[in-house]
């Protein structure tokens, strides 16, 4: 093993032998001849040429382009800014010796790749030339999949490194390259780890392709210095939650019962326990005594008392929890909103005649429920997921999900299970709930979360009422049904046999809608109060899923027509497409577009806009503050020094 200063040749190990090769045969002469030396020559002669190779390398490292930035890499982890930015600044030098090509989208990914890539140079002896096998479409040195005389040299571009001129194959250059004793080829492989100081390792074999049996390799070490990286830390505002089109065409504007969390005909209570999210509304007066998070309106009245709690003014509004006097100045609360239209329910079941008609242009769910989806009876209903598949257990049957989403019952319907899919339960008379109800991809009880793809939606509306059944209280103390329901002419709540007993704040007795109600009738409700005792789920949560509205209702779901108020003139719709989420959400507050209360296209919910591809997308107020660290590597010109060279007997160079 040998250490010196400099880009010359290393003849020093070979000693008095190498002074015996006829180097300028190899490198400056010009006389065609086919060479017939023996092994040892032909050996010697391979270790001057892979070490000749290893020069060229180390002075093609030395007039790189310098100083050299990689482009800057924004991570919201440290370390990764730190390792992506390194390993793509080490990925470009290397794939100009390696071959290959970086990728910024996955810098660690390319470097592991380039580095373990091998290059093929080939050493025309008689004319002193050299040439490589060459990737032209990136105009570099090419990475190899195979080496020696039927290696990629047989099949791949050859550049001519003097002249620029490149051929096809070698036999393009010289058909007897196998025979004649004049071509020499180095695979060659170069490494970079970097430090203080860095190290380049570069290893070549090479070999005559007359006599490929025959090789030399060895291997190279040099430094230059350290590989410089320059980081810094922003803190920015991040769009990343839901983005919506607005939509002023009649379709999309038009309303449905499943736009509201409840919707009443009648007076309606919420007790001091209750959140809701989502607009309430109420054809008459309405008491929210607990938590409303959304808006609330009334044809009659908004209080801010609780049944349960003595009538006292419990009720908060707003995502801060402010009084109804904030609620009626600040659009949470509005009196006089018009009442909704809900003979459409009625419509929605039977359609013109309440016989079933199949060929009825204008019917309801019982004429268009395809055979085996209609029962002309009572049904339980059972939804149950199979790999990775919605179905329907209807009366003990297994059905695949009813193909244009609608199931209808002339009797009863008792409805439990799983759903994947978007279908719509009509009965003619009661529904009954026989356990939890469950979307397979949960609802979206919180408007910033994402919509990805086509959520679950279920429909349950019943001409009658809906029932919760006391026999489903005691198995599910702890309830859960994601569902959009309306009872057109009844109410939604508990049946006749529920004993009364003490209240129990405790959440032991706890249910959750998350999706819709619509009802006639307030006279029953899954909690009834009579002082100090309660029939049903004293704790509460009826939360909208936001996708009801953003994304769609539920197939054959009623319509309100109920569109007076400015609310229902522009509907902000979702944007869903992966590709287009993946661009507006990884935007930052400020590239967008803040839109004037004096803009036609205003409305304080989505006061953010942002053009893309030609369309306007708008946003609402939710930004997540994230930190993200940058980095930015990069090598400057320093001196290289070759520190270490020596030959490995056995290791050879291959792909």
């Amino acid at each position: 093993m040998s250490t010196r200063k400099g880009f010359s040749m290393i003849f020093a190990v070979l000693m008095g032998v190498l002074m015996m090769i006829p180097v300028l045969m190899l490198f400056s002469s010009t006389t065609t001849r086919n060479f017939t030396t023996s092994g040892e020559a032909i050996s010697d002669r391979a270790l001057v040429v892979a070490d000749s190779a290893v020069e060229n390398i180390l002075n093609t490292i030395n007039t790189f382009s310098f100083p050299y930035n990689a482009p800057v890499v924004n991570d919201n982890d440290q370390q990764e800014a730190l390792i992506k930015t390194r390993d793509y600044a080490i990925a470009v030098r290397l794939s100009e010796l390696n071959g290959g090509v970086p990728s910024l989208d996955d810098p660690i990914g390319s470097y592991n790749a380039i580095i373990n890539n091998v290059s093929t140079y080939l050493f025309k002896a008689d004319d002193n030339v050299w040439f490589a096998v060459w990737d032209p479409l990136n105009n570099k040195i090419a990475s190899v999949a195979s080496v020696g005389p039927d290696g990629d040299i047989k099949s791949r571009t050859i550049k001519n490194l003097t002249t620029g001129d490149t051929y096809n194959n070698i036999s393009e250059i010289d058909p007897n390259y196998k025979k004649d004793n004049l071509w020499f080829e180095v695979d060659t492989n170069t490494q970079y780890w970097p430090g203080n100081p860095d190290k380049w390792v570069i290893k070549a074999t090479a070999y005559n392709l007359s006599k490929p049996e025959i090789y030399r390799s060895i291997e190279t070490h040099a430094v230059r210095g350290q590989l410089g990286i320059s980081t810094s830390t922003i803190t920015q505002q991040l769009a990343n939650g839901n983005w919506y089109r607005r939509k002023t065409d009649a379709d999309s504007t038009t309303v449905y019962y499943s736009d509201f969390s409840g919707l009443y005909h009648t007076k309606v209570y919420f007790g001091k326990y209750e959140v809701t999210k989502g607009i309430i509304r109420s054809d008459s007066d309405l008491y929210m005594g607990g938590w409303a998070q959304d808006p609330v309106y009334a044809s009659g009245t908004v209080y801010d008392q609780a049944i349960d709690a003595n009538w006292a003014r419990t009720g908060r509004f707003g995502p801060d929890q402010k009084n109804l006097s904030w609620a009626y100045n600040s659009g949470y609360a509005k009196n006089g909103y018009p009442q909704a239209q809900w003979p459409n329910g009625d419509l929605a079941l039977k359609g013109s005649t309440p016989f079933r008609n199949p060929s009825d242009p204008n019917g309801g769910m019982q004429d268009k429920a395809l055979p085996g989806y209609y029962i002309n009876g009572s049904a339980t209903i059972v939804f149950v997921v199979e790999n990775n598949a919605g179905k329907v257990i209807i009366n003990g049957t297994k059905k695949d999900l009813p193909p244009n989403g609608v199931i209808y019952v002339e009797g009863n319907a008792k409805v439990s299970g799983t759903i994947k899919g978007r279908v719509t339960v009509g009965s003619g008379g009661n529904i009954y709930i026989g356990g939890n109800i469950l979307y397979n991809t949960p609802p979206r009880t919180d408007k910033n979360m994402p919509v990805n793809g086509t959520p679950d939606a279920l429909g349950l509306v019943a001409y009658n009422n809906i029932y919760i059944p006391y026999s489903t209280f005691k198995n599910y103390p702890q309830l859960e049904v994601d569902a959009a329901m309306m009872a057109v002419h009844g109410s939604f709540g508990v049946t006749d046999d529920y004993p009364w007993r003490p209240m129990d704040t405790s959440g032991k007795y706890l249910a959750k809608w998350y999706g819709a109600q619509a009802e006639w009738s307030t006279d029953n409700a899954p909690c009834l109060v009579n002082g100090d005792y309660v029939k049903g789920y004293e704790i509460q949560q009826t939360y909208y899923d936001y996708n009801l509205f953003d994304f769609g209702a539920p197939p054959f779901y009623p319509v309100t027509n109920s569109r007076t108020d400015v609310q229902w003139k522009v509907r902000y719709e979702v944007v869903t497409d992966p590709s287009i989420n993946n661009y507006l959400r990884s935007l930052t507050k400020d590239k967008l577009i803040q839109i004037s209360p004096t803009d036609p296209d205003y409305d304080p919910n989505y006061p953010y806009k942002y053009t893309y591809n030609g369309v306007t997308y708008y946003y609402g107020t939710v930004f997540n503050i994230s930190t993200v660290y940058t980095a930015q590597a990069g090598f400057n010109k320093t001196p290289m020094y070759r520190i270490v060279w020596k030959e490995n007997i056995a290791n050879k160079v291959k792909p």
